[in-house]
């Protein structure tokens, strides 16, 4: 009899439970991973994400191969199809036992307690794991036995259950037993997702929005070259975090966010690695090292949220009140919005690179969101789903959270009545306008002093070269706007 190590989004072997228990308790482990195609769609996963997924899991099977093992990869339809496939998979394989790390969304739940009832009617021992994350949802609670709601008191019992319980230290690839002598071939498998429905939102085309990037060659796959990369940014700037992680025109932050996304690193590896900087850990760190672990603490809070709100995961506000606030649905400033032509710069440079890269850096993710819903009043869902569509690094959970967060409909949102400045806010974290001329590239020769309200000095450049003028005009009053949000946020409000 066998064992089975079901993949999902953990593709790694270092630091994984499910593949460290299997391999410690059978003498013949199995490997399996089963895209399920229709529902990435319906999830909206981008195409950049689902590439660097697949590339990554096609390096997994490299990996197993050099092994000895074989990595078995069965394409399926929706969640609901798991069931039937991985028990008739164990069935074949006389597998008497399976593990698989837990994931926290609710249609992800859902899936994998069908599959715990079909395999344990079958026989099959399930074996469920928390190596996804430093301390799993349940371990987390007030006095009263409830989860938090805020971050700050679950950031302070999260850092004491990690004294409490320490970090796991992550095993040595040795741990699979090569089942030869020789390693064995690997044959890539290459699949492509099935079309989106052709429009975004109802009246939108998404041939009305710019080509979404598909490939994800930018970005490095395999666990060793990811591991690098990690101890790079702990070594050399996780010190420097506080201090440049606001400022999109430096490489001030880990651009580690789409590896813990698909699994290819995990938490923990990041925890022993800022662990070699203070033997106290989680405490004595650097303040930039501390300020990025509390990030990763985020990311690990707006999963607990999503675990133990699962209306959440139905597009439904944190405060259920603003489920009634009148959003407009103007299409045309939304198109505006996604293309980068809104002719507020900072806000387009930030839109632009994320179209042409499938990433944007987390202070200007902030911006556009605020924008978006504070100035232009629309639906924080829209910009949402379009975030999962394009982002490489897009979390149900963390993107849900930090829209929330940015409407002021969630749990620890910011307060409604703070809404950013763009301009201001340009001004502040891209003073010599470098991030938004790498994106702009209509600003290229507008002075430093006016990048940031180039449209007068766009005006005088035309009378000499009537190319220069192609920036858009504002298409909102950012003063009216936030006066009117503001007070139609706080009558919703008060009306609950």
């Amino acid at each position: 009899m066998s064992a089975l190590v079901w993949f999902r989004n953990d593709l790694r072997l270092l630091d994984n439970d499910a593949v460290l228990q299997a391999c410690q308790n059978h003498q013949h482990v199995h490997f399996l991973v089963t895209p399920t195609l229709q529902q990435y769609v319906e999830h909206d996963w981008s195409l950049v994400k689902w590439d660097l997924y697949q590339r990554q899991m096609n390096q997994l099977g490299h990996d197993l191969a050099d092994l000895g093992h074989t990595l078995h990869i069965h394409t399926l339809n929706k969640f609901a199809d798991c069931s039937a496939f991985l028990t008739d998979f164990c069935s074949a394989q006389q597998v008497e036992s399976i593990y698989f790390n837990r994931e926290y969304p609710l249609d992800e739940v859902n899936r994998d307690q069908a599959v715990i009832a079909a395999l344990q009617s079958n026989n099959v021992q399930v074996n469920t794991c928390d190596s996804n994350l430093l301390v799993a949802p349940e371990q987390i609670k007030n006095g009263k036995g409830e989860y938090y709601k805020v971050f700050t008191p679950f950031f302070k019992v999260w850092l004491q259950r990690i004294r409490e319980n320490g970090v796991p230290a992550p095993y040595a690839r040795n741990i699979l037993q090569a089942s030869s002598e020789r390693s064995l071939a690997f044959e890539e498998v290459h699949l492509s997702l099935p079309e989106y429905p052709s429009e975004l939102i109802p009246g939108l085309a998404n041939s009305a929005l710019t080509e979404p990037l598909q490939t994800s060659s930018e970005w490095p796959v395999g666990e060793a070259t990811i591991r690098k990369l990690a101890q790079q940014f702990v070594r050399e700037q996780s010190m420097e975090y506080k201090k440049q992680r606001d400022f999109p025109s430096i490489k001030g932050t880990s651009r580690l966010s789409a590896y813990f996304e698909i699994g290819a690193v995990s938490p923990r590896v990041a925890a022993h690695l800022l662990q070699r900087l203070s033997p106290e850990f989680p405490d004595g760190l650097p303040e930039g090292s501390h300020t990025w672990l509390s990030e990763l603490a985020w990311r690990e809070f707006y999963q607990h949220l999503m675990f133990h709100e699962p209306r959440l995961a139905k597009g439904q506000p944190f405060q259920v009140e603003q489920a009634n606030f009148p959003w407009q649905t103007d299409v045309q400033k939304f198109a505006a919005w996604c293309n980068g032509r809104t002719g507020f710069p900072i806000v387009d440079a930030g839109m632009r690179e994320l179209n042409n890269t499938g990433w944007m850096h987390n202070r200007v993710r902030m911006i556009v969101a605020s924008f978006l819903v504070k100035d232009l009043h629309i639906n924080w869902q829209w910009g949402e789903r379009y975030f999962m569509r394009r982002l490489i690094d897009g979390s149900f959970s963390a993107n849900n959270g930090g829209w929330q967060w940015s409407a002021g409909t969630g749990t620890d949102a910011a307060p409604y009545f703070r809404v950013f400045n763009p301009t201001s806010q340009g001004e502040k974290f891209d003073p010599s306008g470098r991030y938004i001329r790498k994106w702009l590239h209509e600003l290229t020769d507008v002075p430093d002093k006016q990048v940031h309200t180039p449209h007068e000095w766009l005006r005088q450049a035309s009378f000499l070269d009537e190319s220069a003028h192609r920036y858009p005009p504002q298409i909102v009053d950012h003063k009216d706007a936030r006066e009117h949000f503001i007070a139609t946020f706080k009558q919703v409000k008060n009306a609950e």
